[in-house]
């Protein structure tokens, strides 16, 4: 199954992900990832008949702009790890630095996209859009998609991720599992 054309079609359809992408380009140069649920429950959306996700939009970016231009009527605040969000009266955009990426950091790795995918909490969310080269990226979670499952990716991203909720991480992927319709797996 051609997940990478599916999901294109939908998002490039979409005006909420126009709206969000053009402020990302506007603000960075270089490739930007659309990551999180945007991404997978959306897809989950168009292959399972799951809930779509709710509009927000989350994009890892290579290379921000030192200056932030920010839309007319929208405002400019900071998500929880301290990275740009921008507010918009329908949606909001996190707009998120990849070498301000956690797991990347903390491993002290390289700062590319393939190193995010690897430190991912979850199966699942190892996934992104790359709406420049307009494909998806992220063999693990387009494989989680596909055998409906979601399991631990990065063990101590989990437990970070876990504790940040203040549940075990069983708990942890056996809601997000639940949520999407697809079977929880641990290991």
């Amino acid at each position: 199954m051609n997940y990478h054309q599916i999901y294109a079609d939908f998002v490039l359809q979409d005006e909420n992900f126009q709206e969000a992408f053009n402020i990302v380009r506007r603000n960075s140069t270089g490739d930007v990832w659309l990551i999180g649920g945007s991404v997978y429950r959306n897809i989950a959306h168009l292959l399972y008949e799951t809930d779509k996700a709710p509009v927000d939009f989350d994009f890892i970016v290579e290379s921000p702009n030192s200056i932030i231009v920010l839309p007319q009527d929208w405002r400019l605040s900071k998500n929880k790890y301290g990275n740009p969000k921008f507010i918009g009266e329908k949606f909001s955009v996190d707009f998120v630095p990849l070498k301000t990426v956690h797991s990347i950091n903390r491993r002290g790795l390289e700062f590319t996209f393939a190193n995010f995918l690897t430190g991912t909490p979850l199966t699942i969310q190892s996934i992104g859009y790359n709406p420049v080269k307009n494909t998806l990226e992220g063999n693990i979670g387009l494989e989680a998609i596909r055998t409906k499952s979601v399991a631990v990716n990065n063990f101590e991203q989990a437990e970070i991720y876990a504790r940040k909720k203040g549940k075990p991480i069983k708990e942890v992927i056996r809601e997000k599992a639940e949520s999407l319709g697809f079977s929880p797996v641990f290991l």
